[in-house]
């Protein structure tokens, strides 16, 4: 399998109002292939979320290397990652960040208006299909004040899926629904990313959503453990991490 993303020692911190820096990520190293099935756990405030940004081309490392495709991450112009990540990332997060004033239709073709060539001029007929794809279609003309959490967050994964990313970056994607519908969005994730083998990274405290992954790793005070460099190491149920 390809690799997609690949991070060595990797640290990122920020600068408090008081001038101290906060070191949010500690020595970080990972890679991500093609087809890769991740879920990384841990309490909230140890860099999750931080973790997933720099993943997704968002942010950029304090120090060490990210290179995303074999670019390397931080001699990227912000212009070029911008690029690079609505080619190649799909988000979905926790709050869906739907565009309240659209459809839904339309926001699964928001991401389209940046793309060239046919996608651009099939916008319409590859949201569509999209949202079929998640059993939305009826919907389409509906906003999102309309639809329930549940089909929000179809629409915000139609919305993820619609450029065919290579790598699908889930933030607590069942975070706000019921636990029925948490395992059918999990399901539907974990359909879409195979047909086109891509990696699947979830941040999630749900066990539950942790252990249909094939790898889980744990995130603690912006340290990952169960990481590439011990995992040939460790048996199936050592290799197991709790949230």
């Amino acid at each position: 399998m390809s690799l997609l993303v690949s991070l060595r020692d990797v640290t990122k911190s920020v600068t408090l109002p008081d001038d101290s820096e906060l070191q949010i990520l500690k020595g970080v190293s990972l890679d991500l292939h093609e087809g890769d099935r991740l879920s990384v756990v841990g309490r909230s405030g140890g860099g999750k979320s931080t973790l997933l940004n720099l993943l997704g081309l968002l942010d950029v490392p304090t120090s060490g290397d990210l290179e995303f495709l074999g670019l390397p991450a931080r001699r990227m112009s912000e212009a070029r990652r911008a690029r690079v990540r609505g080619e190649s990332v799909g988000f979905v997060f926790q709050q869906f960040n739907l565009l309240p004033e659209r459809t839904a239709l339309e926001n699964v073709m928001t991401p389209l208006y940046y793309a060239t060539g046919r996608d651009f001029w099939r916008r319409r007929e590859l949201a569509l299909g999209l949202l079929d794809r998640v059993g939305l279609s009826s919907r389409a003309e509906v906003k999102p004040v309309r639809l329930s959490g549940g089909e929000q967050q179809r629409v915000a994964i139609a919305r993820a899926l619609v450029r065919r990313p290579r790598l699908i970056l889930a933030d607590e994607p069942t975070g706000a629904l019921d636990v029925e519908t948490g395992q059918a969005v999990m399901s539907l994730l974990e359909e879409v990313a195979a047909e086109t083998s891509a990696a699947l990274v979830t941040i999630t405290h749900d066990r539950a959503v942790a252990d249909r992954s094939e790898r889980q790793l744990h995130l603690n005070a912006g340290v990952l453990s169960g990481a590439d460099d011990d995992a040939e190491d460790r048996s199936p149920e050592e290799g197991l991490v709790t949230a």
